[in-house]
């Protein structure tokens, strides 16, 4: 039976880490004690393969009237970019989609990368950074809080990825103190936010705020 060096807990089959902290396990493998099912291809697989299809249609559609007037640029890999650039964010999506906060999370740092790729490889003006980072901080502060309302989540479902997206909205912070922006309010607001999201845990979730920290980190 495999043992959790961190969290000393027996766990039975035969998994690669922890499940309670993803830490490495020792000891030996069992036989696993659950039944290995076959899952059958869900309606949300086929609507990914069916938007990837129209999605590749369009495409080589684009590439054909490229194709036929070159005088205009090669505007089609710009389309050929952004295509992958969609289908990357919508597949990790699809991946996580049986937890809402983390997919969120997922989502700003990815989309975030893409803007700034995009943004860099186009000249860089600045807008990734000004204007994209922040309001999807903002937003994915937002949205988990609405989530996990309506939802009804339990607050260990979520508090480590809200404390996670509260971290990266401390970047524009560093971004505005080194002077590397020229818009300002969209990062002023995302600072009040992570302000206000940091002083709320704190405050009502004091608690959950620190024994997550100490659970994750293992202090």
């Amino acid at each position: 039976m495999y043992e959790c060096k961190q969290c000393h807990v027996k766990v039975r089959g035969n998994i690669k880490c922890c499940p309670l902290c993803q830490g490495e396990l020792s000891g030996t493998a069992e036989k696993n004690v659950f039944p290995k099912i076959e899952l059958q291809n869900s309606l949300r697989q086929r609507m990914f393969r069916v938007g990837l299809f129209i999605t590749l249609i369009a495409v080589a559609i684009c590439i054909g009237i490229n194709l036929s007037r070159p005088q205009d640029g090669w505007w089609v890999l710009f389309v050929l970019a952004g295509s992958a650039c969609f289908w990357f964010s919508v597949s990790i999506a699809m991946e996580k989609w049986y937890n809402i906060p983390k997919n969120i999370l997922w989502q700003v740092v990815i989309l975030s990368a893409l803007a700034y790729a995009w943004d860099y490889k186009t000249g860089y003006r600045g807008w990734s950074l000004e204007y994209v980072l922040p309001f999807l901080c903002i937003g994915s502060i937002t949205s988990t809080c609405l989530l996990a309302y309506f939802l009804k989540l339990h607050t260990r479902e979520y508090i480590l990825y809200l404390i996670l997206d509260g971290v990266l909205a401390v970047i524009p912070l560093i971004l505005l103190l080194e002077h590397k922006l020229n818009v300002l309010y969209p990062s002023a607001i995302c600072v009040s936010v992570s302000i206000i999201l940091f002083g709320g845990l704190f405050l009502f979730r004091r608690d959950l705020f620190f024994s997550e920290i100490q659970r994750r980190t293992h202090l």
